[in-house]
């Protein structure tokens, strides 16, 4: 009897610590955005294998907020949403970079993602 609980508990754990993705994307196209900033990100910050798949979600999940923002915000509510996101995923990638990664990570952030891109009339 011990033992058939012990595997009904067992079993119950395994399925609520079940790694399912947090969110889904129905949009090839920002996926495909996504992986564009990484390699760009992988060339000058070198990420390994354990980073490279982190980043890339976080890149995602930003791309589909900046996109939201930019849909149904404009002028300067817009543009302080944006800088927001900036702010809020450049903290979330100095847990997941390591220390010489992130410095450099600030650095080139606004070369290869930028808040927004203003037309000169």
């Amino acid at each position: 009897m011990k033992k058939l609980i012990t595997l009904i508990f067992l079993y119950a754990i395994s399925f609520s610590y079940a790694q399912y993705p947090d969110t889904t994307y129905e949009d090839k196209e920002e996926r495909e955005h996504a992986k564009k900033i990484v390699a760009a990100y992988d060339k000058e910050l070198g990420l390994d294998g354990a980073q490279y798949p982190i980043f890339l979600d976080k890149v995602e999940d930003y791309i589909v907020l900046r996109k939201k923002a930019k849909a149904t915000l404009k002028g300067q509510e817009e543009l302080d949403a944006l800088t927001e996101l900036m702010v809020k995923e450049t903290l979330e990638m100095q847990d997941l970079l390591t220390r010489p990664q992130y410095i450099l990570y600030k650095k080139i952030r606004q070369e290869i993602q930028p808040i927004k891109i203003v037309n000169p009339i």
